[in-house]
């Protein structure tokens, strides 16, 4: 009987704000690459570790992870040492972003509709603004901080309604439920072509970053000279050719470059974050329902129609090439 090949386990907690699609190309990718089976757990519920359940890296069930720098920095907090930063991250295209410049941005949105009363961000006073969650990075801190900066506090908004994800946020403000939403630009880059009318209601008020880059977390019981493999493997990414020759797909984001460092400093940073908020409310007010007609809005044959179907399960992607 041959020898099974060696097994690399990838969860990523980033979908459906980000495609799966491009996680699988990740998992493809490195299976190529290791010689490894790859198998990849895709967990929409939280952009990290569920608060009910024992992380994936404590008890030794992944190998790489995908999430929120604000998720990893809780992992950080719990003195987890089953954790380590690989130093790379993904770069994405931004209309703010210069080169060289490392993060990604958070987009205030707001609907066409709303362009005459509100021309900056000071316009939004008593306005009804939705976010993903009060942890997100992107939707509910740089707010926060924004605010505080402005000698603001959270009272500035009308109301604040937590929707759950940067998709239902973004639902939020095309239905006019919300009259501003603060979301993960990414999402927007990538989701906007399957809204409706492709997104055309849709305006960028502000960007406000660039925030501390997504980082890609490895299990430390992987021995040094497979972590520095791993490394290597994601620096080799430093064009979107390297991706895109494994792919049928044209879309950009399918394509991060993988060609910054992230530091120590970076997770600083997002300490920082928390850090700034002391003193200052919570934008949460009430939960909203779950936005199931956010369904309509988007194109029904598309992949992200499919992730949002499923939005609340956790799916097992076992992918073994026969021709490695």
């Amino acid at each position: 009987m041959e020898n099974p090949q060696p097994k690399l386990r990838i969860i990523t907690y980033m979908c459906p704000s980000h495609p799966v699609e491009l996680y699988e190309l990740i998992l493809q990718y490195l299976e190529e690459e290791t010689g490894c089976e790859a198998s990849l757990l895709y967990e929409s519920r939280s952009p990290g570790q569920l608060s009910d359940r024992l992380d994936p890296f404590t008890d030794d069930s992944a190998d790489i992870g995908f999430s929120t720098a604000s998720a990893y920095v809780k992992l950080l907090d719990t003195q987890n040492k089953y954790v380590e930063l690989l130093p790379v991250t993904a770069v994405f295209d931004h209309p703010k972003k210069t080169e060289g410049v490392k993060g990604y941005y958070s987009d205030v949105i707001i609907h066409v509709d709303g362009r005459k009363r509100v021309k900056e961000f000071l316009d939004l006073r008593g306005c009804r603004l939705a976010y993903s969650d009060e942890d997100s990075l992107s939707a509910s801190k740089v707010i926060l901080k924004t605010l505080k900066e402005l000698g603001e506090n959270a009272s500035f908004f009308g109301d604040t309604l937590r929707s759950g994800s940067h998709l239902n946020s973004i639902h939020m403000v095309l239905t006019k439920q919300a009259e501003a939403a603060a979301v993960d630009a990414n999402t927007l880059a990538y989701n906007k072509k399957y809204l409706q009318d492709g997104g055309k209601d849709i305006q960028v008020l502000e960007s406000i970053g660039p925030l501390p880059p997504y980082p890609i977390i490895v299990n430390n019981r992987i021995d040094g000279e497979h972590k520095g493999c791993l490394q290597c493997y994601f620096k080799k990414l430093r064009s979107p050719d390297n991706l895109q020759s494994r792919t049928t797909c044209t879309d950009k984001l399918l394509t991060p470059w993988y060609r910054v460092f992230l530091s120590k400093v970076d997770i600083q940073l997002v300490k920082k974050f928390f850090t700034a908020m002391e003193g200052i409310s919570s934008l949460s007010t009430k939960d909203h329902p779950p936005l199931d007609p956010i369904l309509s809005q988007l194109n029904p044959v598309s992949p992200t129609s499919t992730l949002i179907l499923f939005s609340h399960q956790t799916y097992i992607l076992q992918l073994v090439f026969d021709n490695l």
